[in-house]
């Protein structure tokens, strides 16, 4: 597929070379030739007659402006705009505008001298029907790239434009659970954890900020931005939860698109804590030379005791859209949940 931000530099250097093959052949073939036409007074090789000098002139002043009116006007002003039917009526009313300049040339500047009974400037007509079929072909494949390219930067600023809103969405509604956090830590154990609460929620903060701006980010800046928020959680329900983090492998060297991950903890957190008896979130990340395995298994409450607010449920649709528009084929997500436990599996190819 041709990318759009190489398209205009790979169209010029295209219509560059085919423009140059196609001359430099159409000009040079004939000078590499010894074959001439038999006339009533015989002439030496063409390379050293005045008639083959005309021919060519006569060719450049038909055949080239032919082929760039085909190229240049026919296909972006009839085709693309008014259709193909008038497209080869415009096409035929061309080549026959050009065949009669041709036969005007042929009666008043070549001088040589023709046999009688031939009619030379037909012959014409067949490299005008030739340059038309290559002018026709050229301008109809530029036309499909061009639109080609123009689909492809549309769906790319689509799907930029969807990200970021995904990314908004993200941010305050992950904001808004980590606030409530932080007020029951204040309001039960401000003096003892103030300062450390602080310091992570600066961390946390700071990658929401910052780092989430950019396209992808090291997979161990994700992880520690994972690895603040339970310990933030283990803060705020002071081991009636118990959280399990465990990190596999060498996460070294892997990148990852920012806040992937952090809603399936989240999810975790809203619906596995509260109103369950014994509660525990496990969260497991092993990565390997390609990729990662990250598991999040939660135990639930009765779906009566659950409470749900507006928002529910927004961390993992949007999750799963990012995964869609940035890993396609490159994933698999499955969501598994029975009377008394949740749990999300995801497999990922990391670019």
């Amino acid at each position: 597929m041709w990318q759009a931000v190489n398209y205009k530099k790979t169209k010029r250097t295209f219509q560059v070379l085919f423009n140059l093959i196609l001359w430099g052949m159409w000009v040079g073939l004939p000078l590499l030739s010894p074959v001439h036409q038999t006339h009533e007074v015989a002439h030496p090789h063409p390379h050293e007659n005045p008639e083959f000098s005309e021919h060519i002139w006569v060719e450049l002043i038909t055949v080239m402006p032919l082929f760039y009116v085909i190229t240049m006007v026919l296909i972006p002003f009839v085709f693309q705009k008014k259709g193909v039917w008038l497209f080869l009526g415009s096409l035929i009313l061309t080549n026959l505008g050009f065949f009669l300049l041709q036969m005007l040339f042929h009666h008043t500047i070549l001088e040589f001298e023709h046999e009688h009974g031939t009619a030379p400037e037909m012959l014409g007509a067949f490299p005008l029907i030739m340059v038309s079929a290559i002018a026709s072909s050229y301008g109809l494949l530029l036309a499909f790239l061009e639109q080609e390219s123009l689909k492809e930067e549309q769906a790319s600023e689509q799907m930029k434009a969807e990200l970021s809103f995904l990314r908004s969405q993200i941010s305050p509604h992950f904001i808004f659970n980590i606030l409530n956090s932080i007020v029951y830590l204040i309001r039960t154990k401000a003096s003892e954890q103030a300062e450390d609460v602080t310091m992570r929620l600066s961390s946390l903060m700071r990658y929401m900020l910052y780092d989430s701006d950019q396209t992808m980010v090291p997979l161990t800046n994700e992880l520690a931005y994972v690895e603040n928020y339970i310990d933030l959680q283990k803060m705020r329900f002071d081991g009636n939860v118990d959280f399990d983090f465990l990190v596999k492998g060498n996460a070294e060297g892997h990148t990852i698109e920012p806040m992937l991950l952090i809603p399936f903890v989240e999810n975790a957190v809203k619906h596995g804590v509260g109103l369950v008896d014994m509660p525990f979130i496990h969260v497991t990340l092993e990565t390997t030379e390609h990729g990662l395995h990250f598991l999040v298994k939660n135990k639930k409450g009765k779906e009566e005791q659950v409470f749900k607010d507006p928002s529910s449920g927004i961390g993992l649709k949007n999750v799963r859209r990012r995964l869609e528009l940035l890993y396609p084929k490159k994933h698999t997500l499955t969501i598994e949940e029975d009377d008394v436990n949740f749990s999300v599996d995801l497999n990922l190819i990391l670019k």
